[in-house]
């Protein structure tokens, strides 16, 4: 029984382990991120606003997003401090744009919130490293949730092993 019961908690932490640099490492992918890898479209705004975006498991979150002539998807960001008064006044219906973002292929998402960036007259209304630093949290929970998966791990077999030595 002992045995087993190690066994199990050995994989556990593993795979936390496991997952939590995953997530680092999908984080330090989207860093200096290269526009040319995005998708990418010009197209003039025919809707704008701060709507919930409904995403996976039900999760609901206050987003702004744009909607460009020739698509039938919103695309948007994701601020945690819900502060979208800026995008709100320097983007009107009317502007014609270029916005880069990454493709998203789920249907039931009301708003893609992978918009990385958008430019209006040469300049950038939008800047990428916005998207980037967001991006860049994945590093510090991964690392941070990995490194003390690690040291519990650590810590549990040393008591394991100072309580078979008694």
């Amino acid at each position: 029984m002992r045995r087993t019961k190690h066994t199990v908690y050995s994989v556990l932490f593993f795979l936390s382990s496991f997952i939590y640099f995953f997530f680092a490492y999908k984080g330090l992918k989207r860093q200096n991120i290269n526009l040319d890898n995005y998708t990418v479209i010009k197209s003039t705004i025919v809707d704008k606003g701060v709507d919930y975006h409904y995403g996976s498991k039900g999760r609901k979150s206050l987003s702004f997003y744009i909607r460009l002539k020739g698509t039938n998807k919103n695309i948007g960001v994701y601020r945690m401090t819900k502060n979208y008064e800026d995008l709100l006044d320097k983007l009107t219906i009317g502007d014609t744009v270029t916005a880069y973002y990454r493709e998203n292929s789920n249907e039931s998402e009301n708003i893609n919130i992978d918009l990385v960036q958008v430019e209006r007259n040469g300049q950038t209304v939008l800047d990428k490293k916005e998207y980037e630093k967001k991006e860049s949290a994945l590093i510090y929970i991964g690392l941070t949730a990995g490194f003390l998966t690690i040291l519990l791990s650590y810590l549990y077999y040393k008591r394991k092993i100072n309580s078979n030595q008694t």
